[in-house]
Parts: C-alpha cells; sequence; structure tokens
C-alpha cells in the first residue's frame, strides 16, 4: 500500500511540475522574455493567455495534491 501510495505522490509532482514548465515555457515562446518569464511567474502578476493559464493552474492543483499526499502519508504511517 505505502508503495502505491509513493507512486502516486511522485506522479503527481512530477505532473505538477511539467505542467508548470509547459506554461513558462509558452509563456516564453508567446512573449520572446526566456529570462525574465520563469521569474516573473511566481513574483508578480504577468500577462498570461487562457492556455498558459490554464496549464499553469493545473500544475499548480496537481502539485499541491501530491504534496498533500505526501503529507498524508507521512501522517499515517510515519
Amino acid at each position: 500500500m505505502e508503495f502505491l501510495i509513493d507512486i502516486a505522490q511522485y506522479l503527481f509532482m512530477l505532473i505538477g511540475m511539467v505542467c508548470i514548465l509547459v506554461s513558462i515555457t509558452q509563456y516564453s515562446r508567446r512573449t520572446s522574455d526566456i529570462s525574465g518569464g520563469a521569474v516573473m511567474l511566481f513574483v508578480k502578476r504577468i500577462e498570461m493567455s487562457v492556455n498558459e493559464y490554464k496549464w499553469y493552474r493545473i500544475g499548480i492543483s496537481v502539485l499541491i495534491l501530491g504534496v498533500a499526499i505526501r503529507i498524508i502519508k507521512l501522517t499515517l504511517w510515519g
């Protein structure tokens, strides 16, 4: 059981990070701002397209789900 939870946790975290990277890549390609796009995404509000924002929100949601699974696993199984 713990092995399946570990796999789910890492899978959700990996998928979340990939979705966030897709969003950053799309923003960088659209604006030609390679260096500032990734930093500005987390520091202040930037103008994102609907598709970029969708990938970003999915990535954050899935990443939070992975962290929640990790917390639950550590709480129940130590």
